[in-house]
């Protein structure tokens, strides 16, 4: 199916990201449940061979895009399938759930339910990546093998946590400038490239815990009492001139195109580390990623753990023969890649 090391042993939670709004993750997320599961007895209805638990960093499933006004996909489910709803969604769908828990938020009431057929509807979650981490941890308690969020690339979501074992991206026509995708996902590619930092466990406990900018000599990190760079950079330039053996900078927040310069004036000329919460932290176009590379050692607390990708050839407005040119162009562009088409697997 494209995706067989989702049955890997060591990969549990897995999150789907778009390239952009629109990109097909819900397409792609029936994809992969359908392709795990199996046609019971009454030869219509499936039964998951892995029981997936499935929630959304949002809302999937509805039936019209609240931005664009387009038809969107039902999230469709396997019979015997975890997944989190709202009240509106389990109301409509009544006894064709089984309610396992309840999810305290008193500003929002969701629930953890089963669905007891095969099943259209939508799903959701917790707003927040703390809410999100537990409730797929409850789901793995509840018996589900494996968790697939419909995510995103940003703060809020679970995708850039350490608790994400795979990363797919969905890589959509409605991202719209097939040259602008390109380079993006070149980007994100070399964010993936990243090497992980090498610490022990108290060490990584310590910097994943920050708030702040921390600087090491290579022996133990100390407080700037920054948590950003943004309008303090003489402050962090002080500490670095008095602290010579500085070879270590850890940064928990972004770096952006607009305080890059200010960085590099900062650094040391010697040879210094880069330590990033996660790769996503570079808010870099390429071209300063390589400036920045070029002059440090980059370097990440979490991996981006892109495992794999998938492309959605239909876009918003655009005719069939300019998705054969999209799917076409990008295949040929990234070789390495196994660009599957859900579109295609769809009309299949």
């Amino acid at each position: 199916m494209g995706f067989a090391w989702i049955s890997d042993d060591g990969v549990r939670v897995i999150a789907i990201v778009g390239i952009c709004k629109n990109a097909g993750k819900t397409s792609l997320l029936n994809h992969l449940l359908r392709a795990c599961s199996d046609k019971n007895a009454y030869g219509d209805v499936f039964e998951s061979k892995i029981r997936f638990g499935v929630f959304s960093t949002g809302i999937d499933g509805e039936e019209r895009d609240s931005v664009f006004n387009t038809a969107k996909p039902a999230v469709k489910l396997p019979a015997n399938t975890l997944f989190c709803c709202d009240a509106m969604a389990l109301d409509s769908l009544g006894g064709e759930v089984e309610i396992q828990a309840s999810l305290s938020n008193p500003q929002r009431p969701l629930w953890i339910a089963r669905s007891l057929y095969r099943l259209d509807t939508m799903i959701t979650g917790p707003a927040s990546v703390v809410d999100q981490i537990e409730l797929s941890r409850k789901m793995l308690a509840l018996g589900a093998g494996k968790i697939l969020v419909d995510g995103s690339l940003d703060r809020k979501s679970i995708a850039l946590s350490p608790d994400v074992d795979a990363v797919v991206l969905v890589l959509g026509a409605s991202y719209g400038n097939p040259a602008k995708l390109e380079t993006e996902l070149k980007r994100l590619l070399r964010l993936a490239a990243l090497p992980v930092f090498d610490t022990g466990p108290d060490e990584y406990k310590l910097l994943l815990g920050s708030d702040e900018l921390l600087t090491s000599d290579g022996r133990t990190w100390q407080s700037t009492s920054l948590q950003t760079l943004s309008g303090k950079e003489s402050v962090l330039d002080k500490m670095l001139r008095n602290n010579l053996s500085s070879s270590r900078l850890y940064i928990p927040g972004a770096v952006t195109n607009s305080s890059l310069d200010a960085l590099l004036s900062l650094l040391p000329k010697r040879p210094y580390t880069l330590v990033l919460r996660h790769p996503d932290c570079l808010k870099l176009d390429i071209s300063s990623l390589q400036r920045l590379a070029e002059r440090v050692e980059l370097t990440t607390l979490i991996p981006f753990r892109l495992k794999g990708f998938a492309i959605n050839s239909e876009g918003v407005g655009l005719a069939s023969e300019d998705a054969a040119r999209f799917r076409s162009r990008l295949r040929t562009s990234f070789p390495q890649l196994d660009l599957i088409d859900i579109m295609e697997l769809t009309h299949a």
